[in-house]
């Protein structure tokens, strides 16, 4: 009976381990099968507007730039920015909340660009922080987008602070791709971030993220100028997993944790009732 339990016990504990090994891994695939989705469904919709409607948008968008007399370089991270920024319901064609498609070659990352700040939109990709441009480029516009890192899951800045200058990055909006060189990586205090003027003859793009830094709260920034802007092909080539393949890839360590419970608990049952009986036959 004893060695019985204890073997149970010891398989339970591996393939406890096991699963929870396994945990990062499946919600980071699976995040990737979202952010593919989201992004694909943003593509289509771009693609499925004719000329005259994405020319329309654009010049929608620029007229709200040209509206910022300054930026509103604030914490995004703090619950008072939390925002729904309705100045980028001109980008959102698909109706999802992305107005863009942000790409960090070096990071291996593709990010979609939700509109507006909020811990919903934290979780699951880039955000648009209210009151600066919107990212169509153009001169005198300064654009932020906010991401969070260091987290186990969902850190989806991890590793903006590998950047150098010189290191590119591109921001997709409509049916264009707007190519960034990074220029200054600055941390500075929550605190220390205030408005400031929009230069008039730059194009500008700021990310953003939060880290730690000798123990105390930073804001990472990542401060780019565009060097070029390409035209984005028409067909969509998002590669993303069948919707049944991810949540299968999500659901595997919850499963295996179920039949873990369910193998201990019958096992401890099965034991219990065959000590029972031998005390009957006694």
């Amino acid at each position: 009976m004893k060695r019985f339990v204890l073997g149970l016990l010891v398989f339970a504990l591996v393939a406890g381990i096991v699963a929870l090994a396994l945990t990062p891994a499946a919600v980071n695939q699976y995040r990737l099968w979202r952010d593919a989705r989201s992004i694909g469904d943003y593509r289509r919709a771009v693609n499925a507007l004719d000329t005259l409607a994405r020319g329309t948008l654009l010049a929608e968008a620029r007229r709200y730039n040209e509206g910022l007399e300054e930026i509103a370089l604030r914490d995004a991270f703090a619950q008072t920015a939390y925002a729904e920024d309705a100045g980028a319901d001109i980008l959102d064609v698909s109706g999802s909340g992305v107005i863009a498609v942000l790409e960090i070659p070096k990071l291996g990352m593709t990010l979609p660009v939700y509109r507006g700040v909020s811990q919903r939109a934290l979780a699951r990709g880039a955000v648009h922080l209210e009151g600066t441009s919107l990212p169509v480029g153009g001169e005198g516009t300064h654009c932020v987008l906010a991401g969070q890192g260091g987290g186990r899951f969902a850190g989806l800045f991890d590793g903006l602070d590998r950047l150098i200058p010189g290191d590119c990055f591109y921001v997709q909006a409509l049916q264009d791709t707007l190519i960034y060189e990074v220029a200054q990586i600055d941390a500075v205090a929550p605190e220390a971030l205030e408005a400031q003027p929009i230069d008039g003859e730059a194009d500008l793009c700021t990310l953003m993220t939060a880290i730690t830094q000798d123990g105390d709260e930073r804001r990472l920034l990542v401060r780019a100028r565009r060097i070029g802007r390409q035209e984005t092909p028409l067909e969509d080539d998002t590669q993303m997993l069948p919707g049944w393949a991810a949540r299968l890839i999500f659901a595997a360590p919850v499963a295996l944790a179920g039949l873990i419970l369910l193998a201990l608990v019958e096992g401890l049952r099965r034991a219990v009732g065959r000590r029972r009986l031998k005390r009957m036959r006694l």
